[in-house]
């Protein structure tokens, strides 16, 4: 029979050396600054989350609708085929990313027009 062990410990270790990373790379942080603020963010999530269940997504549809919008705001009115080469998707896809986004814009604009009626 096979022990049970909780992969707690190798995900904050794995957290604490991932954010390390990002410190050095992206604000280019002096590595052992870098471990410190890593494991004190590791400790305090552990702190906070410690004993639950976590889930975390992948963040697909964020990165799509980050994708969906840019590919309307290169939405010319007649480029269709270019975007649907350059974005790998089908046509179809591209009209339906440019109407939904159409779509959102328009009720996002019509919320903030009755917002400024309500505030004066």
């Amino acid at each position: 029979m096979t022990e049970f062990r909780s992969k707690g410990p190798e995900l904050l270790t794995d957290l604490t050396e991932h954010i390390a990373v990002a410190l050095v790379e992206l604000v280019s942080m002096e590595a052992d600054a870098a471990r410190h603020v890593a494991q004190e963010v590791s400790d305090r999530m552990a702190a906070h989350w410690g004993g639950q269940n976590l889930y975390f997504p992948m963040g697909l549809s964020v990165k799509l609708s980050r994708r969906d919008r840019q590919i309307y705001d290169e939405f010319n009115g007649t480029n269709h085929s270019e975007l649907a080469r350059k974005y790998a998707v089908s046509l179809q896809w591209i009209y339906k990313i440019v109407k939904a986004v159409r779509k959102d814009e328009i009720a996002r604009r019509q919320v903030d027009m009755f917002a400024s009626l309500t505030d004066d």
